[in-house]
């Protein structure tokens, strides 16, 4: 005889339905208040990046701000005049800043790996392993020269 697999039934706090609703339904008695709720708080953080030049949004995830930002521009400074003196080679060449460009390129594929370890949740495995290898000697390179980011 095959036995009944029995049913698992969730129960929800009291009043999870209406909360639920209010936050996710698109029945226009719930979506038009949240709607103007949330233009209120895009007015507000329009206004504050007009007068700082940054929003309060910025704190709530700092890292995946700079985990976007540095390697854009990281990047652009590859189009830059300038390079760390130490970098110099002691027989000029064409391109005198090559290692710079080829060290601005690791600190932005640093920080690429960070986001990408946050965002995919990636704590073990070979992918884990090669990301955080990348991450390591992005962040380590990126503290080494930081105070030569300029251009």
């Amino acid at each position: 005889m095959e036995k009944k697999k029995k049913r698992m039934e969730i129960l929800f706090a009291p009043g999870f339905k209406k909360s639920f609703d209010k936050m996710f339904s698109i029945n226009p008695i719930y979506a038009i208040p949240r709607f103007f709720d949330n233009a209120k708080c895009e007015i507000k953080w329009a206004w504050q990046r007009v007068f700082r030049g940054y929003d309060d949004r910025w704190y709530w995830g700092l890292d995946s701000h700079l985990n976007w930002i540095i390697p854009l521009v990281t990047r652009r400074m590859k189009d830059g005049l300038g390079c760390p003196s130490s970098l110099w080679s002691k027989n000029p060449k064409d391109d005198e800043c090559r290692k710079w460009h080829d060290i601005l390129e690791k600190i932005a594929q640093g920080f690429e790996a960070t986001e990408e370890i946050s965002v995919n949740y990636l704590w073990k495995g070979k992918k884990f392993e090669k990301l955080d290898k990348q991450r390591k000697e992005g962040m380590k390179l990126f503290v080494k020269y930081f105070d030569n980011l300029w251009d």
